[in-house]
């Protein structure tokens, strides 16, 4: 069957019978291309030449990611390293126990004039630890979430309990109270 009957046959198939429609079909038979053959002509088309700034791409890279991974380790372990100093505790109008807080956090706290101590995004848990140890009070969180609030706070030598309390109650998210010997945390 030629081919402009075919296509005869195919835009108006309505003009033809089904046997004859059959046999169109069973002549036409597509031809198989051999994969082995496409696969070849399709590598050597799309493969890209090798280039020498390919492999100074990569070790420039690895070198930039190295550098990175480097410099996220250091912040991360001098952030942890800093969140773990203790700040120094001032002497203050009311006489703490001099000897245990010096024992127990290796501070010296000499009765002389020193610089203020400044607590730097420092939880207010480990705040009220030196507060309690150097006033010899104790502390109660009825707030429980606030244990874990960060603070920025600057103790002065000078500043007496009830003067610590009303700084930290400049905070929004605290409220501070001292009852006798014990300072409540709402």
């Amino acid at each position: 069957m030629k081919k402009e009957e075919q296509i005869r046959m195919l835009l108006h198939p309505e003009k033809y019978t089904d046997e004859q429609l059959d046999q169109m079909l069973d002549e036409v038979t597509p031809p198989m291309p051999d994969a082995n053959e496409e696969w070849a002509k399709f590598q050597t088309a799309h493969v890209a030449p090798q280039s020498h700034t390919k492999g100074w791409m990569q070790i420039a890279a690895t070198i930039v990611g190295v550098l990175m991974l480097s410099g996220i380790t250091y912040a991360a372990i001098s952030h942890f390293i800093i969140t773990e100093e203790k700040p120094k505790v001032a002497v203050t109008e009311r006489k703490p126990d001099v000897k245990r807080v010096e024992q127990t956090y290796g501070l010296e706290m000499a009765p002389t004039k020193k610089a203020p101590v400044i607590f730097n995004n420092v939880e207010l848990q480990q705040i009220m630890q030196y507060v309690a140890d150097g006033y010899d009070v104790k502390v109660e969180f009825k707030n429980k979430g606030a244990r874990t609030i960060r603070f920025y706070l600057q103790w002065e030598a000078e500043d007496t309990l009830q003067e610590i309390i009303d700084k930290i109650n400049h905070f929004e998210n605290v409220h501070l109270t001292l009852n006798e010997e014990t300072i409540t945390i709402e």
